[in-house]
């Protein structure tokens, strides 16, 4: 299961991905996520990528992940803060991210990345 939301007004996204997510699901996730990017986010955003609960994806399902991270890199991004919990998932999506070109900040709690998040926007 995946959920996108987007916060305009803090130029935000969050993203949960939780349990095990189909080659599709996934497939889907990363066009929503490259569309909202397109339209919504200003330079400069940040992400939340709430993953603490999400079974690492198939190899296919990762060619999808990596190009949503590939996008969201060359596209403007000013931060990544990746909340996790379980390692193979965090190992997988540090190694996408490595290959797409960033380096995400890590939280242990969603409460912990929107504290960031909020110290950013304040500041």
């Amino acid at each position: 299961m995946y959920k996108i939301e987007a916060d305009v007004e803090k130029n935000l996204l969050i993203l949960h991905l939780e349990g095990f997510m189909s080659d599709e699901e996934l497939k889907n996730g990363a066009q929503e996520l490259i569309d909202l990017v397109s339209s919504k986010m200003k330079p400069g955003f940040i992400v939340i990528n709430d993953i603490a609960k999400m079974k690492p994806a198939s190899q296919e399902g990762t060619e999808h992940i990596k190009k949503a991270q590939m996008f969201v890199a060359q596209n403007g991004v000013a931060r990544i803060i990746r909340v996790t919990d379980n390692p193979i998932s965090k190992m997988q999506m540090s190694r996408t991210a490595k290959s797409a070109g960033y380096i995400a900040e890590e939280a242990k709690t969603m409460e912990e990345a929107l504290d960031r998040v909020n110290e950013l926007v304040s500041a």
